[in-house]
């Protein structure tokens, strides 16, 4: 793990190094842990699959060829991110996940979820997009530790 240091004036950032084990993870996109039985070794990350959304680490921040090591954020406030547009006003500090097969973060329903941490945070208001499912660039906070 790499801890920025600690100082005033920035907030705290933590870095993991892992494994790209699937071409095209970009700077910005959501990756989560490797699951497939011969591959899992708690370094190769994929972007997410329907069914292991709870294997999610952070956010790539930089472009990781297949098979290259990579920076992944873990922690910390982060100035770029794509969320997903559906059409409402998305509020500052909603809850945000991984969506199946795409390298976006979406909104969270918490209702009802008790003591639910959510591993991504909305920090800037994301107005509705002209168009449904588009994307756009915003400020969140990560909790994937």
């Amino acid at each position: 793990m790499l801890f920025k240091r600690l100082n005033r004036s920035d907030a705290e950032r933590v870095f993991c190094v892992f494994q790209a084990n699937v071409a095209n993870i970009a700077a910005d996109d959501v990756v989560q842990l490797e699951c497939t039985a011969a591959s899992v070794d708690g370094v190769k990350i994929i972007q997410p699959t329907s069914a292991q959304l709870n294997a999610v680490v952070g956010i790539a921040d930089a472009a990781i060829a297949n098979g290259a090591y990579g920076l992944v954020q873990i922690y910390g406030y982060r100035s770029t991110s794509r969320i997903l547009q559906s059409g409402s006003t998305l509020p500052i500090g909603v809850a945000l996940v991984a969506a199946a097969g795409q390298d976006w973060l979406d909104t969270i329903s918490l209702t009802g979820a008790g003591a639910y941490l959510p591993g991504f945070v909305l920090l800037e208001t994301a107005q509705s997009a002209i168009g449904a499912n588009s994307t756009t660039s915003k400020k969140i906070f990560i909790r994937c530790m």
